[in-house]
């Protein structure tokens, strides 16, 4: 969909009233981090869990695994999710990161989605609880998430999975930035070689440091401090975010290309993009700016974009019309992305 500039920052008709009834956001959600995170996996994520808790598969019909496995300095969870299915029986292969500022989040944040779509899509799922900042600074939640697709790729054939038959990377918002980072990672890793990522599912992402703008694309780039709602999301809050992640090291670079993906020196080896961008979120003009580079370099993208609404909009109201199509069209680009074929190079 294209940007309508002005009009796609226009509240939606239908979420105005609600969104009215909400109250300020506080300056930053990080001053108390152990309440932060409860409220946001139990109050915030629950009304999104609500919903898709009646629309939950009978347990018969999929298999789903903890699995915990060793990453540099520690360990992480994968849940993974299958169709039950006989043996010999193989899916494609998609693996997830979870949003939440680097800061908030885990595998329960989307563990019933991904319930729902290993039948309805029939794929293999890998979601990831990488470990969060501040406590785990950058590259940390990177490599988790850089670990966890490997590991799952060497141990495929025990969620059924085939990656010959498509690996396919995704996450949301913070947790878009890692498949982001890690697509131009695996161009240069010899890992890949023989397993090379398929696609890339890129929700509301999170694609630039607040203060690494490309001079290049400077005059496009404005949805930091002209379309954001004040109630959900805003230059503060990703500036919070953004310092918390990086607050261990000694020199932060804002242009570092594995924190902001624009400043990567090459794009046309990617493989092909689905991208979801909301109108009123100060993420907007990095998400459509980075599927016009990506055209532009000969990748194969689509872009989804949702007139008068904010940043995950879709977990607040997600009965709303455009949370229906956003989720009739996230399952519609992962179909996309499994039929796509691999681009020349």
């Amino acid at each position: 969909m294209a940007d309508d500039g002005f009009f796609s920052a226009c509240p939606d008709p239908e979420l105005a009233s609600l969104l009215s009834k909400l109250p300020e956001a506080p300056k930053i959600h990080t001053d108390d981090l152990p309440s932060g995170r409860i409220w946001f996996n139990t109050v915030f994520t629950e009304i999104y869990r609500s919903i898709q808790r009646k629309q939950l598969p009978s347990e018969e019909t999929y298999v789903t695994t903890d699995h915990h496995i060793p990453v540099d300095g520690g360990s992480i969870l994968i849940r993974t999710y299958r169709p039950f299915a006989p043996d010999g029986t193989t899916f494609p292969l998609f693996v997830w990161t979870h949003g939440g500022g680097f800061v908030f989040g885990d595998v329960d944040m989307d563990d019933y989605y991904w319930r729902i779509l290993t039948i309805d899509l029939q794929v293999a799922i890998a979601n990831v609880e990488y470990r969060l900042a501040p406590e785990h600074s950058f590259p940390t939640g990177l490599n988790d998430a850089y670990a966890a697709l490997k590991w799952i790729i060497q141990n495929a054939k025990s969620i059924q999975a085939d990656p010959a038959k498509g690996v396919i990377i995704g996450g949301q918002s913070a947790g878009a930035n890692f498949p982001a980072v890690i697509a131009h990672r695996a161009q240069k890793d010899p890992f890949f070689a023989d397993y090379p990522v398929t696609g890339q599912v890129l929700q509301i992402p999170v694609l630039l440091h607040p203060d690494g703008t490309p001079e290049k694309y400077a005059d496009r780039l404005t949805s930091y401090a002209d379309n954001y709602d004040k109630r959900i999301l805003n230059e503060g809050h990703l500036r919070d975010y953004f310092g918390e992640s990086t607050s261990k090291l000694q020199c932060v670079t804002e242009t570092d290309p594995e924190i902001s993906v624009l400043f990567q020196p090459s794009f046309n080896t990617l493989p092909p993009a689905y991208i979801q961008v909301c109108g009123r979120d100060p993420l907007k003009d990095e998400g459509i700016v980075y599927g016009e580079i990506l055209e532009g370099s000969g990748v194969p993208v689509k872009v989804d974009l949702y007139p008068g609404v904010p940043h995950a909009f879709h977990l607040m109201f997600p009965t709303s019309q455009l949370a229906l199509q956003l989720d009739k069209d996230f399952r519609a680009g992962i179909r996309w992305l499994l039929n796509c074929p691999k681009h020349a190079v």
